[in-house]
C-alpha cells in the first residue's frame, strides 16, 4: 500500500483517507469505469506535454494505479477507514476518542455494509464515544469505558452509574443453572438408598479404621474400643437385653450379617470389618431364638436376648472386657453437673469399706475400682480446638476434686435396704482469661458446646462413654417399655430443665421413643414373632 513518508499523499497529508479520490475527482463508490473515465480526462490536461505540471500528474498517476487495482483498493480503503475514525474529534477539546471503526467492524462482520459519514451513532454523553449503556438513575446514554466511572446530570448529584448489562444477565444466569444442577445433583443422590452424607462419611472412614485395628489385636473378642463402641447402646429387662447398633457401613445392597450364639455377637456388613465381634460377660438363653429388626439400607438394627437367668440376674456389663455400665441406657451412677463440679453418686452395698475402694480422678479421665466389685472407667468430654490450641487445658481439675464413702444409706431402689454412697466431687477448672472476656464468665465445656447439625442445641454429656450420638436411646426406652411397662429415661444434655426418671406410663415417654413404641405395636400386629427378621 501506498503511505511512505515520500508519497505526495502520504498519511500526514491524507488524513481523511479520502486522497486518492479526490485526486482522480470520483465518489468513493465509484466504479473501475468511472475511475479509469475520470484517469484519462485529467490525464490528458495535466500531462506535462500538454503543459502540465509534473508533481500533479505524479498524483494523477499514482492515485489511479491505487484504484485500478482491486486488492490495493481494498487495503486503501481499509487504512482510510482506520484513519478515519480511529480518532473522532470530541467536544471537549483534547480528549481523544474512538471506537467506531471497532463498531464498523462488527457491522461488517454481520454482513452489513454501511457509509459511516452517514451513520447516525448515539454517543457517550461523557466522552463522545458511541454510546452503548443507559444508566438507570439519570438515563444517561454512556458508552462501555463510562460505566467505570461517577458522572452526574441535571438535578441528579454525582453517582456511579447504573445499567442494564447483558454481562450481568449472562453471569446470573449461568450461576442459576449451575445452582440447578448442583440442586437437581442434591436431589438425585437423595434418592440413592447408598447415599451418605459428609458426616456419615466422616464416620464410616473413621470406623474402619478403627475397626481394622481392634481387629489386628490378639485379644480382640475382650477388649472395648470407644471408637466402635459409640456406634451401639444396649438396655436390659428382667427378662431380655436389647442392643441398638448404627451400622456406618450399611447398604441397601450389601448384606448385613447378625450372628448370635452363646459364646457372643458378630455384626458385620458385607465387605466390611465388624462392627462388634464380642464375647459375652453373662450367659444368653440359646434355646430361645434371637429376634433382629433391620431398616430396609442396613444402617440400623435392633437384637432382642433373652437372659440365662431371667429374673434375679442384673447385667452389670455386656461384654467381656468392658467397664461396669458402659454404654448401657442407665449407667451405674448418677450425676448432676453445676458451674462449679459434677457430683458423681454411685450405690454399693453395705459391706463396703474406704480400703476397698480405689479412686483415681485425672484431668482427663476417672477411674472408680471396688474391690471384688465394681470397675468404672470414663473419660471426660474435652474441648478438642481448645485443647489443641492450648495444651494445660483441663475438663476436670484433678486437684481440687476429692471423694467421700457415705454410710448408711437407705436404697429406695433396692427396697429400703441399707448401703452406701461413694461420693465424688469433680472440680472444674476456673474460668480462663478469654472466657472471663469474651463469653461472661461461662467456661467452654460439656454444657455449653453446640450440637452437630443444631444452631440451637448446645450440651454434651460429660463422659464421652454415656454420649449418644444417633438416637440409639429412643429404640432402647421404646423395646424396655414394650417388654416390662416401664422404662428408664435418661435426661437430655441440650435440656437442662429434664431430669432423669422412670416412665411408667407412655405418656412419659420422649416423643421419639414413643413413637417407636407405636411402631413396635404395628410390627406385632403384622404377626412378626420372637426369633423372627423384620426390615422396615
Amino acid at each position: 500500500m501506498v503511505g511512505a513518508s515520500t508519497d505526495p499523499w502520504s498519511q500526514l497529508e491524507d488524513i481523511d483517507g479520502t486522497a486518492l479520490y479526490q485526486t482522480l475527482d470520483v465518489d468513493s463508490k465509484a466504479t473501475y469505469l468511472d475511475i479509469k473515465k475520470a484517469y484519462r480526462s485529467l490525464a490528458r490536461s495535466a500531462h506535462p506535454d500538454k503543459g502540465g505540471h509534473p508533481e500533479t500528474f505524479a498524483r494523477i498517476q499514482a492515485a489511479y494505479e491505487t484504484l485500478s487495482d482491486p486488492k490495493k483498493r481494498e487495503v486503501y480503503d481499509a487504512w482510510a477507514k482506520e484513519l478515519q475514525f480511529r480518532y473522532v474529534r470530541s467536544q471537549p477539546a483534547g480528549v481523544p476518542l474512538g471506537g467506531e471503526d471497532i463498531l464498523l467492524d462488527e457491522f461488517e462482520g454481520l454482513g452489513l455494509k454501511c457509509d459511516p459519514s452517514t451513520q447516525l451513532v448515539v454517543t457517550c454523553e461523557v466522552c463522545r464515544r458511541p454510546a452503548t449503556k443507559k444508566c438507570w438513575t439519570c438515563s444517561m446514554e454512556i458508552c462501555e469505558f463510562c460505566t467505570l466511572k461517577r458522572h452526574w446530570k441535571g438535578d441528579f448529584p454525582l453517582h456511579w452509574p447504573l445499567i442494564n448489562s447483558d454481562h450481568m444477565k449472562e453471569r446470573l444466569a449461568k450461576r442459576e443453572l449451575e445452582k440447578k444442577r448442583i440442586e437437581d445433583a442434591k436431589h438425585l443422590a437423595l434418592q440413592d438408598p447408598n447415599y451418605r452424607s459428609d458426616a456419615e462419611l466422616k464416620d464410616l472412614r473413621a470406623f474402619k479404621v478403627a475397626a481394622a485395628e481392634v481387629t489386628s489385636l490378639v485379644n480382640a473378642k475382650v477388649t472395648y474400643d470407644h471408637r466402635l463402641g459409640r456406634f451401639y447402646m444396649w438396655a436390659q429387662t428382667p427378662l431380655f437385653v436389647f442392643i441398638a447398633c448404627r451400622v456406618p457401613a450399611g447398604y441397601a445392597d450389601r448384606e448385613l450379617v447378625v450372628e448370635c450364639s452363646s459364646a457372643g455377637l458378630l455384626i458385620q456388613s458385607e465387605g466390611s470389618p465388624p462392627l462388634i465381634d464380642r464375647s459375652w460377660e453373662y450367659s444368653i438363653d440359646s434355646n430361645q431364638p434371637v429376634e433382629t429388626l433391620k431398616t430396609e439400607d442396613n444402617r440400623f438394627c435392633l437384637i432382642s436376648l433373652t437372659k440365662a437367668q431371667p429374673g434375679g440376674e442384673h447385667w452389670s456389663r455386656l461384654f467381656r472386657g468392658d467397664s461396669d455400665g458402659i454404654r448401657c441406657l442407665q449407667p451405674p451412677y448418677s450425676l448432676t453437673e453445676t458451674d462449679e463440679d459434677a457430683m458423681l453418686e454411685i450405690t454399693l452395698p453395705f459391706w463396703t469399706e474406704s480400703q476397698d475402694i480405689c479412686v483415681d480422678i485425672q484431668s482427663n479421665k476417672v477411674s472408680v475400682d471396688v474391690r471384688n466389685g465394681l470397675s468404672i472407667h470414663r473419660n471426660f468430654w474435652s474441648n478438642a480446638e481448645e485443647a489443641v490450641r492450648r495444651r494445660d487445658y483441663m475438663a476436670i481439675d484433678p486437684d481440687q476434686s476429692t471423694w467421700a464413702l457415705d454410710d448408711d444409706v437407705d436404697d429406695s431402689e433396692g427396697g429400703g435396704e441399707k448401703c452406701k454412697v461413694l461420693l465424688l466431687c469433680l472440680a472444674r477448672p476456673p474460668p480462663t482469661e478469654e472466657e472471663v472476656m469474651y463469653k461472661k464468665g461461662v467456661r467452654q465445656d460439656n454444657r455449653a458446646a453446640q450440637r452437630p447439625g443444631s444452631m440451637t442445641m448446645k450440651g454434651w454429656r460429660l463422659f464421652v462413654e454415656d454420649e449418644d450420638e444417633f438416637g440409639l436411646e429412643n429404640v432402647l426406652m421404646g423395646m424396655c417399655f414394650g417388654a416390662a411397662g416401664m422404662s428408664f429415661v435418661p435426661a437430655k444434655p441440650w435440656r437442662p430443665q429434664e431430669q432423669t426418671r422412670w416412665a411408667k406410663r407412655v405418656e412419659d415417654l420422649p416423643d421419639e421413643a414413643r413413637s417407636f413404641v407405636q411402631a413396635l405395636k404395628s410390627i406385632s400386629s403384622n404377626g412378626v414373632g420372637v426369633g423372627e427378621e423384620k426390615e422396615e
